[in-house]
């Protein structure tokens, strides 16, 4: 019976080590499918613009998997947090709606002193979609490894990726960068060139002369979803004297007495083709007053300046297809004048911000002159426009969080509905 057991023993001893080798080897595969490629998530649309870009996923890579918008850009990124909470390496895509114009030499060696490294490699890759110029930058102490890579896009757009880790593990960064580089996909949709080709047309045509189509003060009563009257839009749009160099005038006193009661006050101030414009705002809500002064110069260089403290000017070279978004009523009638159905704009807001829209007419609607408008910044926004004969608007819905309607009115009823604001209105409307 010692003996059967001792055999039994042998036996049972020898499948346990078998089943540790089969384990252990198991587990040096998986390490070595680990370090020898990095999974990715299916590409992810960023819309309008026909361009899809993985991020790394699984195995300790953490992501939102969407595309944010912030700061006139959009940005996808994915973090890896293999053993704790401390992130040991960044995935970060970057989509610029205005780049500015830098040589690429001088943004590597930006970079390169951003990070207190060297450049250690550059070089050009190739896929089926895009050719993307890289640059590898190297820290010594404390560690630090970055890959860089851009690529200009059609219409003045710009895409970035930059994989940078702070291990030593410089094999995971390169090729988390290269597997980005050769997933991605573009291909170019047109509408931002269909969009150029609208703008195109409003400064061909010329602002003075569009000017003879509409009404020189316009006046919108603002209602909430329940058509009760909130609020009032006012805008007055005027041809001065061809002796000054910025000729036309568009002014505008929004008000809103909502539960989050809004006022601003725009002046803006351009030449004909709106190639130079000065473009001056003042805001007040509940948080505040803010003043801001937007101005475009020949070189085609928007500068924002915030008066606030500590705030500092930005800069921003504008593409083919950027309008004020003072200027949208002549961007609609456009439209009608051509034969596009939809096509994206870069709207600047008052504040200097740029969001692109996509725009395209309603065919549902009875009224041949209908479109929707659609914020592209993930915002949820979109707006429903309604002409009239005379390509100026007569309706329009607004909706988010919540739905805003538009109606044209007359002074007279504004004046009445909002008797605490008529003398600064009747003041605003003699200048």
């Amino acid at each position: 019976m010692n003996a059967t057991y001792g055999i039994k023993k042998y036996s049972a001893d020898k499948i346990a080590f078998l089943a540790i080798l089969i384990i252990t080897l198991l587990l040096a595969q998986l390490i070595i499918v680990s370090k020898s490629g990095v999974s990715l998530s299916k590409p992810i649309i960023l819309d309008g613009t026909g361009l899809s870009v993985p991020v790394p996923a699984g195995g300790g890579w953490q992501s939102v998997y969407k595309w944010e918008y912030n700061d006139n850009a959009f940005t996808l990124s994915s973090i890896f947090v293999p053993y704790s909470t401390t992130a040991t390496t960044l995935a970060y895509c970057k989509y610029l709606l205005a780049p500015t114009a830098e040589s690429l030499d001088a943004r590597f060696e930006q970079k390169a002193l951003a990070v207190e490294g060297q450049i250690a490699k550059t070089g050009t890759t190739n896929t089926d979609y895009l050719s993307i110029d890289w640059v590898y930058i190297k820290r010594e102490k404390p560690l630090f490894d970055l890959f860089f890579g851009t690529v200009k896009l059609p219409n003045n757009r710009q895409l970035d990726i930059e994989v940078h880790q702070t291990t030593g593990d410089t094999a995971l960064a390169e090729r988390t960068f290269e597997a980005i580089v050769e997933n991605l996909r573009f291909e170019d949709n047109q509408l931002l060139e269909a969009g150029s080709e609208i703008i195109a047309g409003i400064k061909g045509r010329g602002l003075d002369s569009l000017l003879k189509n509409q009404s020189p003060q316009r006046f919108f009563l603002i209602k909430d979803a329940r058509k009760h009257i909130i609020g009032f839009l006012t805008e007055t749009l005027t041809e001065l004297s061809q002796e000054s160099r910025l000729n036309i005038r568009v002014t505008s006193f929004y008000y809103l007495r909502d539960r989050r009661p809004v006022e601003q006050v725009t002046s803006f101030q351009s030449n004909t083709a709106y190639d130079e414009f000065i473009w001056k705002s003042e805001t007040a809500n509940r948080i505040g007053r803010t003043k801001t002064e937007v101005t475009l110069d020949k070189t085609g260089i928007m500068t924002v300046r915030n008066f606030g403290v500590g705030a500092e000017d930005e800069n921003f070279p504008l593409g083919g297809a950027a309008v004020p978004e003072i200027l949208l009523d002549f961007v609609f009638s456009q439209m009608f004048q051509s034969s596009r159905e939809k096509f994206i704009i870069d709207i600047i807001q008052p504040d200097g911000t740029i969001t692109p829209a996509l725009i395209s007419k309603d065919e549902t609607q009875q009224t041949p002159y209908a479109l929707k408008l659609q914020l592209l910044d993930g915002s949820g926004f979109f707006e429903k426009v309604y002409l009239d004969d005379q390509m100026q608007i007569s309706k329009a819905i607004l909706q988010q969080d919540t739905v805003y309607l538009l109606e044209r009115t007359d002074k007279e009823t504004v004046l009445a509905q909002f008797p605490e604001r008529a003398d600064y209105l009747l003041q605003r409307l003699a200048h």
